[in-house]
């Protein structure tokens, strides 16, 4: 695998040399299969990712075995960063939404590196509150808007993790992504294309007309963008000049 650009992670990329330096030696630059599960719910927390491309989706699951999206971290955040006394319980399951890659770090010298580090600890409050940002964002908009406009402002996010117009999407994972039956999803999509704006076919999606995306989809998207990018810039402001800087 090519050596990644820590910078492409906003989180890694807002640490100064000094700060990074810290967690550079336990970090592994890995690949994010789609479909790979990373957490479980309930089960302990052994690893933080720092995703550079690709989406992390994060699903609340049921004894029916159905699950719903309640969150989705891409480039802007990371999973796995709590801190406190272990062992750390993974809240929802993590899966790779779309394929990419990631800086893995183990949570023991995560945290080890947090206790040296006010800008570590800061990049892992920046991370969570990316994803409570997703999480009150995502339910609002499943609560208030409707089935084309969620379809649009999720598709608008996954391109902008996901770094390409195609994106591998199924039925399935559409319907988990904006928590509605398979039939909701079909039809929006078919709106969508019939308009000219996206092409699905076998399990792929294509943007076709961005701008026309980005009319339908509702205010969500921009709304996340607008926090994800505070957020950003909170955590460049935590962190020590690097000596000699």
């Amino acid at each position: 695998m090519p050596s990644l650009n820590r910078t492409a992670n906003l989180l890694l990329g807002a640490l100064s040399k000094d700060d990074f330096a810290l967690l550079k030696p336990h970090l592994a630059e890995v690949r994010l299969v789609q479909k790979a599960v990373l957490q479980d719910a309930g089960s302990p927390i052994r690893h933080a990712y720092f995703p550079v491309d690709g989406m992390i989706s994060l699903l609340a699951t049921f004894d029916t075995g159905e699950a719903i999206e309640i969150a989705a971290i891409g480039r802007e955040g990371a999973i796995g960063t709590k801190l406190g006394f272990q062992p750390q319980l993974s809240f929802a399951r993590a899966i790779v939404q779309l394929p990419g890659t990631a800086f893995k770090i183990e949570v023991e010298k995560f945290q080890e590196a947090a206790l040296k580090s006010l800008a570590i600890t800061h990049a892992s409050t920046c991370a969570n509150e990316v994803m409570a940002a997703n999480l009150q964002q995502s339910a609002a908009c499943n609560a208030l808007h409707g089935a084309e406009s969620r379809l649009a402002r999720w598709l608008l996010h996954a391109r902008d993790r996901f770094g390409s117009d195609d994106l591998p999407l199924s039925h399935e994972f559409l319907a988990q992504m904006l928590g509605t039956r398979r039939t909701t999803v079909s039809l929006a999509a078919h709106t969508l294309q019939a308009a000219g704006v996206i092409t699905y076919r076998r399990a792929r999606v294509k943007i076709r007309d961005r701008e026309a995306l980005e009319a339908i989809s509702c205010d969500c998207y921009d709304a996340v963008r607008r926090n994800v990018e505070l957020i950003a810039r909170s955590a460049k402001a935590a962190s020590r000049p690097s000596k000699g800087d």
